[in-house]
């Protein structure tokens, strides 16, 4: 639970000074929410209003001990939501405003936003239970006390619990931990060969890693008569879709025809159980092509776009932009440049928008790149010293050494600059200051949201 701070600095309600309240809306700022339910955000204070316009919630913390009276209560709550009113879209529905829920306890308010987003109490307990099971075997005290402990929990050990292992993996190896990132890996190995899930998931990899090797389309029909399970060979058509056309079911047929008994009939099935799941994966594809070509149009159509853009940020992703390009260019082969404009100005748009989910020390390093060296490079980062470390240089590094590779020395060479700027400013790393769930960063200053561009006046081109 994170501490909140008072006005003045003081822990505690400091009743003497007027209550300052905060929004956090992740509407206008989508990675708030994960920040939040993280415990990343810093200086949070009590009371706040959170606001998730796309859910239509609005709940407000007003903790005990502040000791506020009911009327006093009411009063701030009337602050908080006047203040998210007022930077509302006039046709945006307001009525769930009117009668925020009130929460009592910091953790209360965590666990109804996990609800809205159909995780329990229930299925919080059991990924507690997950989380704790993990951090059990890591204090194992030789392999051998590993391996007796996965074994006498064989039963726990699921695909929740690889999910939540991998999960870890990734936050460490996004905050630089790379020894506990191995750690974690070295666990999960010996868990693959110790568990019944964990050789379940060893023989999945073992056959996708076997056509990866040699992605051919005899290899992709022996791999998936060898697969263990359905989900292996779904994982294998999604793989090797590309290879799976007429000329993969002419082979797979031949086989059939030379095949006899029991053999014959698991390839017979195996063939209409690929042509099921290629089917089903080639529908899932052209909806969510529809889906990003329904947000293209709703974002061009849109009174205020940056704002519409934002509703739908978890949305803005690698295939929405290249879906994006494609009617950027069509326009373009068109003639059509009104139509080119509009979309490029959606495209602006997008990249803000993704911008704002890379990870705070890529904000920080894309925000110094964009900057004059070394006036407006150093202001920002006298900005950041209170929430960011010499840990940032060593990202800076990692950065320059890939643009030196890419031949744009140019850019790693401004970026060295600001490293060598950085070492006289950023403090050096405290471990003490981390807490038990790893290092965590402040949010960081992000570069201001590009002009709102004019509503455009035409629809995008359907593909």
């Amino acid at each position: 639970m994170p501490q909140f701070i008072a006005p003045g600095g003081a822990r505690g309600p400091a009743r003497q000074q007027p209550l300052t309240v905060q929004v956090i809306d992740v509407g206008r700022d989508p990675a708030l929410k994960p920040a939040l339910l993280s415990g990343r955000l810093t200086n949070l204070s009590a009371p706040f209003l959170y606001h998730d316009p796309a859910k239509q919630i609005a709940f407000v913390l007003m903790p005990m001990q502040l000791g506020m009276t009911d009327l006093e209560q009411q009063r701030i709550i009337g602050q908080l939501t006047q203040s998210v009113m007022r930077t509302l879209p006039e046709d945006a529905p307001r009525a769930y405003l009117l009668q925020p829920k009130t929460f009592f306890t910091f953790q209360s308010l965590i666990e109804a936003i996990l609800e809205k987003d159909g995780i329990t109490p229930e299925m919080l307990k059991e990924q507690q239970a997950k989380a704790d099971l993990l951090r059990d075997l890591l204090r194992s005290t030789s392999e051998e006390d590993l391996r007796n402990k996965m074994r006498a929990n064989d039963a726990l050990i699921d695909a929740t619990l690889f999910e939540l292992l991998n999960a870890s993996i990734e936050a460490n190896l996004e905050m630089g931990r790379d020894e506990a990132a191995q750690q974690l890996a070295g666990l999960q190995q010996v868990m693959i060969e110790e568990t019944t899930y964990g050789k379940k998931i060893g023989a999945r990899l073992a056959v996708i890693e076997a056509f990866q090797k040699d992605p051919s389309r005899d290899n992709l029909i022996a791999q998936l008569i060898a697969a263990p399970d359905a989900e292996t060979r779904e994982s294998l058509v999604a793989a090797g879709r590309h290879l799976i056309d007429y000329l993969f079911f002419q082979t797979l047929t031949t086989r059939i025809e030379s095949a006899e008994g029991d053999q014959k009939q698991r390839l017979i099935e195996l063939r209409k159980e690929v042509q099921d799941i290629r089917d089903r994966l080639d529908a899932a594809s052209r909806a969510i092509m529809q889906q990003k070509a329904d947000l293209i149009n709703t974002i061009l159509s849109s009174e205020k776009p940056f704002e519409k853009a934002r509703e739908h940020a978890e949305e803005i992703d690698e295939l929405f932009m290249s879906l994006l390009q494609a009617n950027i260019q069509q326009a373009q082969q068109r003639g059509d440049q009104e139509l080119s404009r509009a979309l490029g100005a959606v495209y602006q748009i997008a990249l803000q928008i993704m911008a704002e989910r890379q990870p705070p020390e890529v904000q920080i390093i894309n925000a110094l790149m964009s900057m004059k060296y070394p006036e407006e490079t150093e202001q920002l980062l006298n900005q950041i010293k209170d929430q960011f470390d010499d840990r940032l240089i060593l990202v800076m590094g990692q950065f320059a050494e890939e643009l030196a590779k890419q031949d744009r020395t140019d850019l790693s060479a401004k970026l060295t600059q600001i490293m060598v700027q950085a070492r006289s400013i950023l403090p050096k790393y405290d471990p003490s200051r981390d807490k038990s769930s790893g290092p965590t960063v402040g949010a960081p200053t992000t570069p201001p949201a590009p002009p709102e561009p004019p509503k455009p006046k035409i629809e995008i081109a359907r593909r």
